[in-house]
């Protein structure tokens, strides 16, 4: 058994349904599109593993309302979370959770509530498609959530004390009659015994005593005082255990960073829920873990991804929501899915594993969606381009035009090549919904001999072919030759040759003299020859000269074309 999909109606501003992936989902998008929404979701309509105080509970304010929250748009709300691949047991246990319309071997836990006249919630469950409130508790009990909030003080959680995380753990490993758990008890005993033999114990005890009698009077007032370690009973010898963590040897806690405390902390709970009978045991576990990847560095987060997959088995799903392309690139594409927030609307879900890629353009997908190429999941809007100097100079040339890509949301990825089409796939009003321009080289050459005057041109193969990428929500910008060839062409010669003497500056001195008076299309091949062998560097030299405002620049028409397609939301300063 597995959960397929979060399905709301007025919940917050989430609409619609969220399919998740199994065993593993991660949900990535930008703020505010919906991830933690669909997390509270989840821990309103399942059951706790810890106990009804860790369920999400609905308030007024959960309801669906205006932006500027004021009054609910709706007085009614219903979240439903579909169960598929239910073996015969496990349909046996929920059979009043059965839901033929979702498939043969489906089920949904639904919740269905409205807002009363003083603002209290009044909510009715309800199982499968049947409109009657009569699902079972022992049906609602088999699917239960563990929950590892974001931003976690690790440091509290694990504190000694009633709430310490510890506790559940060592309860589940030694249960009512174990004798483990007479042998903790027995060992708190013997601690406290061992106290009252030392000397400086015991003296300390006697003039505390002897104060306190005296401050009381020694009468009716008069208290019995005492040194020991904590009661010598199970909860309280348990409780007052501390995790502890280091690399040469275990620390306290606040000795250590945050990164490793938050890494300790999920430990405690995975420990605690794995293969340790409960009174009922769930036939589906689902551990819920909000940004996991806070405090700790690139390595370890996907140390931590691989993890996270290992515990993604038997009968457990894992949800985790990030904030990090680093982290979500650590993850197989088909395991993510996506909240974008197209438009004005609600977030929209989508699922690229569903997008009806075949087997070799997801392996390519999860081998290059490195960190800065998984940023694509984060933005509202994509630049693609082959180069390292198209990803220095478009952002550059984006503010010059008065269209900064940072408010417009949108991100520049260098792809390395010109293995364009497994990217812009993901790309579609059904798939990623947000727009996406793809900046290539045209590389167009004379089809008969170069330099024959009224010679016709043409696009390379390549180039042609991509063209036929572009689509409702992707356009294709292509260079007549190629970058350096293109700016020098538009009429850019004196500060592309101030940029080449920064980066070669006896070739770019010798050549600033030779192309004096030579129009831009015809310099353009001179430099281009220049810079072939130093693109990245020379790309860097001319970003910064364009950093001056003062300095003249015209962008070619495509980059132009590009930077407004994707940042059109944006008007032109």
């Amino acid at each position: 058994m597995q959960v397929r999909a979060l399905h709301s109606r007025g919940y917050r501003n989430l609409e619609g349904t969220v399919e998740l992936c199994s065993p593993l989902a991660v949900l990535v998008g930008e703020n505010n599109a919906g991830k933690s929404n669909v997390v509270d979701a989840l821990r309103t309509v399942l059951e706790p593993e810890a106990g009804p105080r860790h369920r999400c509970w609905l308030r007024a304010e959960d309801f669906a309302h205006d932006g500027s929250g004021g009054d609910p748009l709706t007085g009614e709300l219903e979240l439903a979370v579909e169960l598929s691949d239910l073996s015969a047991a496990e349909k046996g246990r929920m059979v009043t959770c059965l839901a033929a319309k979702a498939g043969a071997d489906s089920a949904k836990i639904r919740l269905k509530a409205r807002l009363g006249s003083d603002d209290r919630v009044i909510t009715q469950w309800f199982g499968g498609d049947s409109e009657h409130a009569d699902i079972e508790r022992h049906a609602r009990s088999a699917v239960r959530f563990v929950y590892l909030h974001p931003l976690r003080d690790a440091a509290a959680d694990l504190r000694p004390g009633r709430d310490n995380k510890l506790v559940g753990l060592v309860s589940a490993l030694a249960p009512r009659g174990d004798a483990d758990r007479e042998a903790i008890v027995a060992a708190a005993q013997t601690a406290n015994a061992a106290l009252d033999v030392i000397t400086a114990i015991v003296k300390a005890r006697t003039e505390i005593a002897g104060r306190l009698d005296a401050m009381t009077g020694g009468g009716r007032f008069a208290q019995q005082s005492d040194l020991a370690f904590d009661d010598p009973r199970f909860d309280r010898v348990v409780g007052s255990l501390r995790a502890k963590i280091g690399e040469l040897a275990a620390l306290e806690m606040r000795e250590n960073g945050l990164g490793y405390n938050n890494l300790l902390y999920m430990a405690v709970l995975l420990a605690a829920i794995a293969d340790h009978p409960h009174e009922e045991e769930p036939t589906l576990r689902v551990l819920l873990v909000e940004e996991p990847e806070a405090h700790l560095h690139p390595q370890l987060q996907e140390l931590l991804m691989q993890f996270l997959e290992g515990q993604a088995v038997a009968h457990t799903q894992v949800v985790v929501t990030s904030h990090s392309p680093n982290f979500a690139s650590s993850a197989r594409v088909e395991r993510l899915t996506v909240l974008t927030k197209a438009g004005s609307g609600s977030p929209q879900a989508r699922v690229p594993g569903n997008f009806g890629l075949e087997e070799k353009q997801l392996r390519y997908l999860h081998r290059f969606l490195d960190v800065t190429k998984a940023s694509l999941f984060f933005a509202r809007g994509v630049i693609l381009v082959e180069g390292v100097a198209e990803q220095l100079l478009i952002p550059v040339l984006a503010r010059r035009l008065g269209r900064p890509l940072a408010p417009s949301g949108v991100t520049v990825i260098n792809v390395g090549g010109v293995a364009f089409p497994p990217f812009t796939e993901l790309f579609a009003p059904e798939r990623l919904p947000y727009k996406l321009a793809v900046v290539s080289d045209g590389d167009r050459q004379s089809e008969v001999e170069e330099g024959l005057e009224g010679a016709a041109t043409s696009l390379s193969p390549r180039a042609a072919d991509l063209l036929g990428h572009a689509g409702d929500n992707v356009t294709v910008k292509l260079a007549e030759r190629t970058l350096e060839w293109d700016l020098a062409a538009t009429g850019n010669v004196e500060v592309m040759l101030q940029a080449l003497s920064g980066v070669k500056p006896r070739i770019g001195s010798a050549l600033k003299r030779e192309l004096t008076g030579i129009e831009p299309r015809e310099a353009a091949n001179a430099i281009l020859s220049k810079v072939a062998d130093v693109k990245g560097r020379f790309a860097q030299e001319l970003a910064a000269l364009l950093e001056d405002e003062t300095i003249d620049f015209t962008a070619p028409d495509y980059l132009k074309e590009a930077i407004a397609w994707v940042a059109d939301e944006v008007p032109a300063e």
